[in-house]
């Protein structure tokens, strides 16, 4: 036979609204007092680029060899900005195999760069990247030395065939003194090539791709959440 009788229970309710009030006054004045004394949190994200070929080595496997990002590693990565970085996380991109996403929240913008830095550091010294780097410079300048032989030679190599050709010992037949000279100057550009990637991985395996996105509004603390909630939970 027992039933709820609404207008008893806003009796109960009238009778302790001052209790209730009091509460939610008290609650919402500490949250957004505290929420105002918190420092602000800033975010920055940036893509960083892995020099490497990808079947050497991706951003994936990296990512996933770090892990998440713990107060400890964090201490590893970025030992100079620790006091100021409050989370860092990275994320290789899904349709790329070569970038990652990195986001660090900051108290100050000015710390962002510099932590993004030490980031980029703090990945270039894994063992992993150091030996697939070691390697791959190996292979690089292996193939420039070659190149560079090649490029000397080609000018008496052409003379002899240029002789050659003048005195009726060289048939016409597959040799084009022009054609000779095109490849000469696809190889000097090909060695270039691979003199530019051996000064990039001079600076390691990984760099920064583009300069970092900060926001210019804080990310944390979110005040008018966090008194929305406390209101709430107060009048519950």
């Amino acid at each position: 036979d027992d039933e709820i009788n609404l207008y008893d229970l806003w009796k109960v309710i009238a009778k302790r609204k001052m209790l209730i009030i009091g509460l939610f006054i008290v609650i919402v004045g500490l949250t957004a007092i505290y929420s105002f004394m918190m420092p602000n949190i800033y975010r920055g994200e940036a893509l960083i680029l892995v020099n490497l070929k990808s079947e050497l080595i991706n951003a994936k496997e990296i990512t996933d060899s770090i892990g998440s990002v713990d107060k400890g590693k964090r201490l590893k990565m970025v030992p100079k900005s620790y006091s100021n970085v409050k989370n860092i996380k990275l994320d290789a991109l899904k349709n790329s195999k070569d970038k990652i996403r990195v986001t660090i929240d900051a108290k100050k913008i000015d710390d962002i760069p510099g932590a993004l830095s030490e980031v980029v550091g703090y990945l270039n010294n894994m063992d992993i990247i150091k030996t697939t780097v070691s390697r791959e410079k190996s292979k690089l300048i292996m193939q420039s030395s070659e190149l560079s032989d090649l490029i000397k030679s080609s000018p008496d190599l052409l003379a002899t065939y240029r002789k050659l050709f003048e005195a009726g010992k060289l048939s016409t037949m597959g040799f084009n003194p022009v054609d000779v000279g095109k490849r000469i100057i696809d190889i000097k550009a090909e060695l270039l090539d691979i003199d530019q990637k051996i000064s990039r991985l001079n600076d390691g395996g990984i760099e920064i791709a583009a300069q970092p996105y900060i926001s210019d509004k804080p990310v944390s603390p979110k005040i008018l959440r966090n008194v929305t909630l406390a209101g709430m939970i107060s009048l519950l």
